[in-house]
């Protein structure tokens, strides 16, 4: 039995524990002895245990059905008695397993679950001896998504940069730099301490349950991601039209505020993935503001079936509708707000929605 004040982190390999020219995430059982050796003596003070896991790679390669398997070894843990996390995984999809994530604890309030990485590894690369490099930025991640752990506080984050942010809203804005990830703050206001308490027996028996559900649709369900370019409204509709088969939901990275080019063909198709039952969501290329309906370029898709993703980023759109998807639940986002309440929510928020 684990005790609650106990963190528990699961390596999923990423740069975090990468070694050798060209980087590769370590094995488990090299890299995690040095890991835990670091542990006891950086924070002898914190009780730290690391769960099994099999899915160590590079985070370019996760998978929905890898997704749920770590799902599912939190899970375990929780029924056992974990209730704080770390998630160590590589950057490029940090985002999406993170949005997941928080979608699928959305209803858990006694679990802190922190994702975090780095953009260097904890190793120094090319030693022949495993060596800590002191110049990375991956122990002031680990330390700090433990140091929020710690704190037991109810929800799903990332800690990165020194910086805590809300699951669902992050996204990976840079390749090169330490501060690669922007999203919405955690704030004094929306940090609820977890409370401690057990979920009943039967919401545990039931989450477990429909673990087969969850591994066999997270194999069928395709979500794909379209960007639209300056080539016409007629290439964009081709685009759609050619879609794999077992596909159930597209994002459409859009212009701007989510404008894109009209044409008699392009409607014809949304509608017709419509009827299909496929969804179809709109968000921005943009980094920063969401999409809204202020435009007409923008405001006519609606009419036709799409959904806006609003104020949440490619990742958060893509982890909230798998989740839904695998969950056999319809397909649901925040509606889009009116024009007047969107430069009401503008001027509140600055304007950027993840910040």
């Amino acid at each position: 039995m684990h005790t609650p004040q106990t963190t528990h982190l699961i390596y999923v390999g990423g740069t975090f524990g990468s070694h050798g020219t060209p980087l590769s995430p370590l094995p488990a059982d090299v890299f995690l002895p040095v890991l835990q050796s670091e542990l006891a003596a950086r924070l002898a003070h914190i009780s730290t245990h690391i769960l099994p896991n099999d899915i160590i790679k590079d985070s370019s390669a996760l998978t929905p059905s890898d997704f749920v398997a770590l799902y599912e070894t939190l899970l375990t843990a929780y029924q056992t008695g974990a209730r704080r996390f770390v998630i160590i995984t590589g950057t490029d999809s940090l985002s999406y397993l993170a949005a997941f994530m928080a979608a699928a604890f959305a209803d858990c309030h006694d679990i802190t679950l922190i994702i975090t990485g780095s953009m260097q590894p904890l190793l120094i690369a090319d030693e022949v001896e495993l060596q800590i490099n002191e110049q990375s930025d991956a122990w002031a991640n680990i330390s700090g998504a433990i140091a929020v752990a710690q704190a037991a506080i109810s929800g799903v984050f990332v800690q990165f940069a020194n910086k805590t942010l809300l699951a669902k809203s992050t996204q990976k804005i840079d390749s090169q730099v330490f501060d690669a990830f922007a999203g919405m703050p955690l704030t004094p206001s929306q940090a609820p301490k977890t409370t401690g308490e057990f979920h009943s027996a039967s919401w545990q028996a039931e989450r477990i349950s429909a673990l087969e559900q969850l591994r066999s649709l997270a194999k069928q369900n395709v979500i794909q991601m379209v960007f639209a370019l300056p080539m016409g409204a007629d290439i964009l509709a081709h685009e759609l039209e050619t879609l794999d088969n077992n596909t159930k939901a597209v994002i459409i990275a859009a212009f701007g505020a989510g404008n894109l080019p009209q044409s008699p063909r392009l409607i014809q198709v949304l509608d017709k993935l419509h009827e299909d039952g496929i969804t179809v969501i709109c968000t921005t290329q943009c980094a920063f503001g969401g999409v809204n309906s202020n435009y007409a370029a923008g405001s006519w898709q609606y009419q036709h079936g799409v959904l806006a993703g609003q104020d949440l980023s490619i990742a958060g759109i893509f982890g909230q509708v798998l989740w839904q998807l695998i969950n056999s639940l319809p397909i649901a986002l925040s509606p889009l707000a009116k024009p007047d309440e969107q430069s009401t929510a503008k001027s509140a928020t600055s304007g950027a929605a993840y910040e």
